[in-house]
C-alpha cells in the first residue's frame, strides 16, 4: 500500500489546474521517476514495514481495527476519485488537457474531497497516540534515512535537464529529494502503512530475476539469480539496514544464464535481510525473512 499524506491524497482526489501546468515538467522527470519507484520498492520500502511492523506489535485490538476501516475507506475514495476523472472525459476523448469542469462536476470534486479529508483528519488524531513511538523508529534507521536521500538526489542529478537543478531544492520532482523519504515517518502515513501487504520487487530493465527459497527461511534457503552478461559475481548477504554481514559467493568469471546458491542462514537472528547480488549488468537486492 502507498503511504498516504493528506496533501498527497487530495492533490490525486483533485487533479486541478496546478497539476495540469506540471505535466509537461512530469514528462520530462519520467526517467527519474522511474528509477526513483523501483529504488523505493527495493531500497527503502523494505526498511520501513519492518519498522512499521514493531509498532503493530504496539497498537490496541481496537485501534488495529479502525486503521483497517480506515484504510478501506481511503481506498474506496481513490476509486470514487478515479471513477469520477474518467466520467470527466466522454468517451473516445484523446488524451490530454482535461475538459473544463461544470459547476456539478467541480462540486462532486470538493465533497469527494471533504471526504476525504475527514478521514485523513481521523487517522492523524489516533496516530497523535503513537508520535513518541513512530519518531523512536524513525531514529533507529537514520543512517539508512540519510544514505536514502544522498542516493535520491544522485538520481536525480543524473536525470535532470540543464534548467531543473536550480529547481532541485524546491521539489520540481516528488516534493523534493527527501520530501520522499521523510513522508514515510510522518506518523499518518506511517500508521496507514499496511506492514502485511504484499510487496512488489521490480526487476530494472537489463537485469535477471532474483528469488530466494523458502521465504521466510529458518536455516537453508535458495537464492536463484540470472547472469545477463558473462564475468564477475559477488554475492553478499546485508542486514536489515543496509550493511554488508559477509559475501556469501565470489565469482570472478560466472557464465551467462541462470545460477542457484544454497546458502546457510541458521546463524543469523530472527530479522529481515537482503541478498545483494552485483554483476556486469548492475547490482539487485532480494528480501528475505528469517524465523
Amino acid at each position: 500500500m502507498k503511504a498516504i499524506t493528506l496533501a498527497l491524497a487530495l492533490s490525486l482526489l483533485l487533479g486541478g489546474s496546478a497539476v495540469q501546468a506540471q505535466n509537461t515538467q512530469a514528462r520530462q522527470a519520467a526517467p527519474a521517476r522511474k528509477e526513483l519507484r523501483a529504488y523505493y520498492q527495493q531500497q527503502v520500502l523494505p526498511v520501513v514495514r519492518q519498522q512499521r511492523q514493531k509498532l503493530e506489535t504496539q497498537l490496541t485490538t481496537s485501534d488495529k481495527a479502525q486503521i483497517t476501516l480506515y484504510r478501506a475507506q481511503l481506498k474506496e475514495a481513490r476509486q470514487k476519485a478515479k471513477a469520477l476523472r474518467q466520467s470527466f472525459r466522454p468517451a473516445g476523448t484523446p488524451t490530454g488537457p482535461r475538459p473544463e469542469l461544470t459547476d456539478a462536476q467541480k462540486q462532486q470534486l470538493q465533497q469527494l474531497r471533504a471526504e476525504t479529508k475527514a478521514i485523513l483528519q481521523n487517522v492523524g488524531q489516533l496516530a497523535q497516540k503513537y508520535e513518541g513511538d513512530i519518531a523512536k523508529l524513525a531514529q533507529e534507521v537514520q543512517p539508512q534515512r540519510e544514505k536514502w536521500q544522498a542516493d535520491t538526489k544522485a538520481i536525480l542529478a543524473r536525470s535532470a535537464t540543464p534548467e531543473q537543478p536550480a529547481k532541485a531544492g524546491k521539489g520540481w520532482l516528488l516534493g523534493g529529494s527527501g520530501a520522499g523519504m521523510r513522508r514515510y515517518f510522518q506518523p499518518t502515513s506511517f500508521l496507514l502503512l499496511n506492514p502485511n501487504a504484499p510487496t512488489q520487487t521490480p526487476t530494472p530493465a537489463g537485469r535477471g530475476n532474483v528469488g530466494v527459497y523458502p521465504n521466510p527461511s529458518v536455516s537453508t534457503n535458495q537464492l536463484e539469480y540470472e547472469v545477463k552478461k558473462a564475468g564477475p559475481v559477488t554475492v553478499e548477504l546485508l542486514d536489515g539496514r543496509g550493511n554488508t554481514l559477509r559475501t556469501v559467493a565470489q565469482e570472478t568469471k560466472a557464465e551467462k544464464g541462470n545460477h542457484t546458491l544454497q546458502v546457510n542462514v541458521a546463524d543469523l537472528p530472527v530479522g529481515t535481510y537482503y541478498f545483494k547480488i552485483t554483476t556486469r549488468s548492475g547490482a539487485e537486492t532480494k528480501r528475505f525473512v528469517k524465523e
